[in-house]
Order: C-alpha cells, then structure tokens, then sequence
C-alpha cells in the first residue's frame, strides 16, 4: 500500500509541468505535514511558511479510509499542490512519523515540534462533516469563572446632586468636558438639545416650549402622580410617558421609567386582564391497554329528572374511548366506589389507574382505601385545570350535545334518553382509533337497528356456524385491529399537540418567585360583583411539580394544599 502512495506520488508529480519564477532572494519555504486517522474517518493538515515569516494552513478531511502514513502522503501531494499554485521555487518538506526518512527534502521531526500541524489533522478527522466550513478558533484568556477579590457587589442608585444632568449643566456654564474623549464628544453633542434658564437645565422639544428636566425624585413623583394619583387611571406604560411629556416634563428614560412603573403596580397586576394563550405545551394522555386507565368526571347539576336526579357520573376509558354513566340525585365518595365496583371491575377487570379531578368524591379516605387495596393508582388533576383530565371533558360535552338534540321539551327526561345516547357513542368509529368503541372492546362491531331493518352480510348469515367462524375471525384479528387503532391515535394525538402547540407561549417560574393566582368563584369577594380584580396573592412558589403545576405558600410560610397549574399563574413584581 505505502509502494502504491508513493508510485502515485511520483506518477503525478514526474509528468506535471512545473512553472516556477526565480525567488527574489536564495531562501527556502517550509512546508510541515502531519495524518491522523481515527476509527471511520481520516485527515491531513499542513502548514506552509514563506521566507517572511507567515502562516498558510489548511485542514483536509478525507473521504477515504487511510492509515497514518498514507495521510502523511497525501498531506504531502496536497502541499505541494499548494507551493506550486503560490510558484514556489524551494521548498523543504518536514514530517514526522516517517520512519526510514532518506535524505532530500523530506526530513523527519519530532511531534512536540509539529504540534500545530498535528492539530490540524485531528480537527479534520474528527468532524463529523462533508462538505467544508470555515471553523474559527477564538481564544479565551481567562477563565470564565474566577475567584471573586470581593464577596458582593452593590449597586447605589445616584443621588439627584451626582445625575447625568452635571456634566450638561458644567459644560454649558464653564465649556467644562470630561476627560475621555469619547464621553467629552458625547456630552458636547446632547448639550446641543439642551439650554440653562434662570440656572434651571431645559430641553428644547421639537413640538412645543422648552421641557423642565426631571431628576430622579421629580420624575417618581411625577409618575406616581399621573397613573394612580388623584387624576390618575392606571394607564399603560406608553401612556403614561406619553401623558408626562404632554404636561411638560423631560427625563432621558421616561418611556422605560413609565412601563417600569406601570410593570410593578400593585393594582394594575391585580386587575390584569386573564390571557387565554396556552401557558405550556400539549401533553397527551393515552392508554397502554383496553380498560387499563379510566378518567372520571361529574356533569351537572342537570335538569332534575324522576327521583330527583340531576348530577351524571361518567367514566372514560382513555383507549377504546367505551363510555360508562349512571344518573345520580347526588353523589358521595360510596356512589363512586359502587359505581368504579359495578361498572368497570366487574364488567372489564381491574384497572391500572384513575384520573379524575380534586372533587371531595374522589379525593376521599374511602376511596383512596378501596382504590389502594385493589392496587389501583389515583391520579388527580390540577384544580381549575380541566385539561389535565381532557379525555373526561371531551366525553361529557359529546354527552349533552346528544342528549340536547334528543330532549327539545321534555329536558327532564335526560335519564330515559342517557342508555340510547351510550349506545350511540359505543358503536360510532371515533376520529382518533378509527373503529368504534364496542369492537375496540369486545373484538367486532355490534349489530345496531339499521341492520335489521335493511339486512347487511352479517345479519343474513345462513349458519351458526357461518357466524361462529366469523366471530372467531374477528377475535383472533382483535389484537391486530387495536394496534393499529393505537398507532392511529398516537398519530392523532401528535398532530393535535403540533396544532396547539403553534398558539403557546410557555412560561415557568423559579423557586421563590412571587406569583399572583386567578379568582375563582370560590375565592371572589362577595359583592364585588364586576368590580372584582381577576387575580389574587401574591403567593411564593415553593415547588415545581413538572408539567407545569406548582406548590404554592402564603407569605407567612403556610403551604397551598394543592398544586396549581401554570395556566392560573402570573408572575408578580414589586
């Protein structure tokens, strides 16, 4: 292999016409090579060096698998190219991991001696690259982090007698100047905007008389004034400078000090209109199994029915989409434990988990119990946060939507109409699997009245037998039939997420951060009416949770009993 380099080195280079200008001086150029070769990939660099003392490199990737020696040879054609292209007359070649070097132009070095070149070849064998790239090298001279002289720093706002106006006002009276160029410049072309009258420093506006300028104090108090004063109205940040600069005030910052000041008003946080932008991406929720993970949810109070009932008890099942609901007059943590005891481990086993919201039914010593002794894990959803239990809300807005339609007048007889309306939602293919929730639970669609009104294949099957075959058909295609309807789902769900996710603007806070929370109705003062703020606190966030829910304190230390999601948070400034 090595006799095959250098064959090709002395074919290459013994019939190439060389043209080369006699050097204006008798002095040699240097060119220094080095290979490097990794695993999967290989490369030269090489460094040529003109008489005069500069730097020409170059890194080469190869695209073929070399040893060390044969990118040394090739490192070599490459800087020969390169003296050629530049007609250079003399050159001496320096490498170093040729063993047996003759005598001539190539001479052998130690590595210490080449290590710049020895970098080059090891950048270009390392990067896992292409095509080319210019790759800069900058040089940090100290270390990002050192040992601090000082254990802290501290800012002192300046006092009104030491503020930027000093310098204007010296140079305007006595043509004093700083003694930095720079800033002597600077202060000599605002000066131009600005004259003394009576010894007091005006600005000269381009849209009225001149403007007083403020000091620090003065424009405090002019803002105050202005947004919550006696003739205040919390106006926006913009506003408010705007309003100032209107009454005949000037300070350099008065549209930062303004949206500053408006950014931290007590009031104007409270009274903050609730954004509707989602506050975190779309996690979705997916079953790993049929009748694995259920979600649970009350609807109502509902039009009161016979028997006083007005509340329905609904449960999802977040893989087949399969519906159970039973009409309540009210319903405690017992109705619950026989409802999850008759409806769904009877019926379909044992469930993985379930999740429903904070409400005292479930979030109940007795149910908790029963769940625990079954080993059926609880999961509860953040409060005021429906979305943390969405496959829950999608059903019982399904729910009443059909049982709207089928009531018109007789809105009390939801509870006759609720076993044809399960029905229904049981045997309609869902968007999200593409098959109904009857056949992704019992392995085939039912038979509903259509086909027996107007006979299909299955209905006119001519022997039990016949039917027998195809039902056992379609149980031994069950398991196919649900993984593809989970694919289908996960696809669904991805494209869901990407579509809601396009309209949030996510937002977090940090341990410690003051936070004020939404009002509820729970948490309204009463009376207050239309006049009541819409947010609440402020609160000390102590914990994150993930997902966007967090551990709450009051500002004496007393804890939150429960989480409470992003969407319900806003940060608080003071």
């Amino acid at each position: 292999m090595k006799g095959q380099v250098m064959a090709d080195f002395v074919l290459e280079y013994s019939r190439r016409p060389i043209q080369h200008k006699e050097p204006s001086e008798e002095e040699w150029w240097t060119l220094r090579v080095d290979g490097a070769s990794r695993s999967s990939r290989s490369g030269v660099g090489l460094l040529l060096q003109p008489p005069t003392g500069e730097h020409l490199e170059q890194s080469i990737r190869l695209g073929f698998p070399a040893s060390n020696n044969e990118a040394e040879y090739k490192a070599i054609l490459s800087g020969l190219d390169l003296a050629l292209a530049l007609s250079v007359s003399k050159l001496r070649v320096y490498r170093t991991s040729y063993k047996d070097s003759p005598s001539g132009p190539i001479e052998k070095i130690r590595r210490t001696e080449n290590g710049r070149v020895d970098a080059l070849a090891g950048i270009a064998a390392s990067l896992p690259i292409k095509e080319a790239i210019l790759l800069p090298i900058h040089v940090q001279t100290n270390p990002s982090v050192t040992e601090a002289s000082t254990c802290n720093t501290i800012e002192a706002k300046q006092a009104d007698g030491q503020e930027w106006t000093n310098d204007i006002i010296g140079y305007l009276r006595t043509g004093t100047l700083p003694q930095d160029l720079k800033q002597a410049h600077k202060i000599r072309v605002q000066a131009a905007r600005f004259t003394l009258i009576g010894g007091h420093l005006y600005k000269r506006s381009f849209t009225g008389p001149y403007l007083p300028v403020s000091k620090h104090s003065e424009a405090l108090y002019v803002l105050a004034e202005l947004h919550e004063g006696v003739c205040g109205n919390h106006s926006r940040g913009r506003s408010l400078a705007h309003r100032a600069h209107s009454q005949g005030y000037y300070w350099p910052t008065m549209k930062k000090d303004a949206a500053a000041y408006v950014k931290k008003c007590d009031k104007c946080q409270r009274h903050a209109p609730i954004p509707h932008m989602p506050s975190e991406t779309l996690k979705p929720i997916s079953g790993p199994w049929p009748f694995a993970q259920w979600g649970m949810d009350i609807v109502g109070p509902l039009p009161t029915a016979p028997a006083q009932k007005k509340f329905l008890l609904v449960a999802t099942n977040y893989f087949s989409k399969w519906v159970e609901a039973e009409a309540y007059a009210s319903i405690k943590d017992k109705d619950v434990t026989k409802f999850v005891w008759k409806n769904i481990i009877c019926r379909f086993g044992i469930p993985q988990i379930i999740i429903a919201d904070n409400g005292p039914q479930f979030d109940s010593i007795a149910f908790r119990n029963f769940c625990s002794e079954l080993n059926i894990r609880n999961s509860y959803s953040t409060p005021c946060y429906p979305q943390s239990n969405g496959q829950a809300e999608a059903t019982n807005k399904t729910l009443i939507i059909a049982l709207k339609k089928r009531l018109e007048q007789a809105k009390e007889k939801w509870v006759e109409e609720l076993p044809g309306v399960l029905w229904a939602y049981r045997t309609t293919p869902g968007r999200p699997t593409g098959n109904t929730p009857f056949a992704l639970a019992y392995g085939m669609d039912a038979i509903i009245p259509t086909e027996i009104g107007l006979p299909t294949i299955r209905t006119e099957a001519g022997t039990q037998d016949d039917a027998n075959k195809e039902l056992g058909r379609n149980l031994d295609w069950a398991d196919e039939v649900r993984e593809t309807a989970s694919i289908r789902m996960a696809n669904y769900q991805q494209r869901a997420s990407a579509h809601y996710n396009r309209k949030a603007r996510p937002r977090s806070f940090k341990n410690g951060t003051l936070v004020l929370r939404k009002v509820f109705e729970n948490t309204a003062e009463i009376g207050a009416g239309k006049f009541q703020a819409n947010w609440e606190g402020p609160y000390i966030v102590s914990k994150s949770s993930g997902s966007g829910a967090y551990h709450l304190q009051k500002l004496d230390g007393t804890p939150l009993l429960r989480l409470w999601n992003v969407s319900n948070l806003k940060q608080y400034y003071q």
